[in-house]
């Protein structure tokens, strides 16, 4: 049997199938070819001896701004294999007036799959600094579905920072937030909220949101969270999650807190899905990567299987791209990450530079995008010792 590359003995984990022991994959013409136990008489182009390491579907990764011309954005393409990420959701750095020139020199040069939501504000990020929507002028809900329209299956949703320094406060900040979920119902997509210092409670956010809408940073602290006073989560959160909504984690700069989490995990509460949010500010700390913000789950409490299904399979399906990225079954995509699971004592640190230690630490050892093996990988600038 002929492939172009043989991934060789590595631990296979793919929730979507409910696999996981050693196996030999093979890929051929950006696909994969056969997933099966010592595979024999294989003649490849390329052999990646994965014996020691575990091989998962390529990590999705959906919080990621990728638009490298605003304050915010990095280039999408280094942080695949640095991370293990093959596909990438950039939530809203870009409106309905730079969304087609993220478009054109960005999305549809890349290597990587980056897909986009579009922001509220017709700028984006651009000067997020002051405030996207502080001025309802720049709100531009009806060019959100114009501009999903023109580009179908690269903007898939919509996207709105619902932080009082943002968004306003009053009926300002709801005027905005009821365009933004106007635009998700108008364009037959969904809505990311991120939550921020919110000029209204996360509760009363949620229960304006639909099934398959989201929350970003639901383990952020301060003084709107999805847990109250008394570190109990709210009810109306259960409910939303209950009947659809996403809680992405959303890592980010300033957005995951060490006691909000262990309150959710406490009471049974997990996210949906696992990003990282990364961006300019938290590249090189706390966030650094996918596989760096799973180990902090590991860490938490979370099992293996748990942490890849919900940073593969489980975005696979908010993106309805299930069938195609986020598995490792036969005739799918040919999108792999192998993953390193180091064992030691490593320092972790949440967005408030409160620090823990784990004793795992997953890297990105080698990835495969589309068939073609990815120069790079994730090197050590995230491993950090604990005494």
């Amino acid at each position: 049997m002929k492939c172009d590359i043989l991934v060789r003995g590595g631990e296979v984990i793919d929730p979507s199938q409910g696999l996981r022991g050693v196996r030999d994959i093979t890929v051929s013409n950006g696909v994969i070819q056969r997933v099966g136990e010592n595979l024999a008489d294989v003649d490849a182009g390329h052999t990646l001896d994965a014996r020691g390491l575990l091989v998962t579907p390529g990590l999705i990764d959906i919080h990621v701004h990728a638009y490298p011309y605003s304050p915010f954005g990095l280039d999408p393409d280094p942080l695949c294999p640095a991370g293990g990420v093959t596909t990438m959701l950039d939530a809203g750095t870009c409106g309905s007036n730079n969304f087609g020139y993220f478009r054109r020199e960005i999305i549809d040069r890349a290597a990587t799959q980056v897909l986009g939501l579009v922001n509220l504000s017709c700028m984006g990020l651009q000067c997020g600094n002051v405030g996207e929507l502080c001025d309802r002028r720049f709100a531009d809900p009806e060019g959100v579905v114009r501009v999903i329209a023109e580009h179908p299956g690269v903007a898939v949703g919509v996207k709105i920072r619902a932080g009082a320094h943002l968004i306003g406060e009053g009926e300002q900040a709801w005027a905005n937030l009821r365009d933004a979920i106007r635009a998700a119902r108008e364009s037959d997509t969904w809505l990311m909220v991120h939550i921020g210092e919110c000029p209204m409670p996360v509760p009363a956010i949620c229960n304006e949101l639909a099934p398959a809408d989201c929350i970003t940073h639901c383990f952020k602290g301060g003084s709107t969270r999805i847990i109250d006073d008394g570190n109990r989560v709210f009810d109306d959160i259960r409910s939303a999650a209950d009947r659809g909504v996403i809680f992405d984690v959303g890592h980010g700069f300033g957005s995951f807190q060490w006691e909000v989490v262990d309150a959710a995990l406490e009471q049974g509460f997990e996210p949906t899905s696992i990003s990282t949010d990364l961006h300019t500010k938290n590249l090189n700390g706390p966030v650094y990567d996918m596989p760096t913000t799973m180990s902090k789950f590991l860490m938490l409490g979370l099992s293996l299987e748990r942490v890849i299904e919900m940073s593969t399979s489980v975005p696979a399906g908010i993106l309805h791209l299930e069938d195609q990225i986020g598995t490792l079954r036969e005739g799918t995509v040919a999108d792999i990450a192998v993953l390193e699971r180091r064992t030691g004592k490593f320092r972790f640190t949440d967005s408030y530079r409160q620090h823990r230690t784990g004793t795992e630490l997953l890297t990105a050892a080698a990835t495969i995008r589309r068939g073609e093996l990815v120069p790079g990988g994730g090197g050590l600038r995230m491993r950090h010792l604990a005494e």
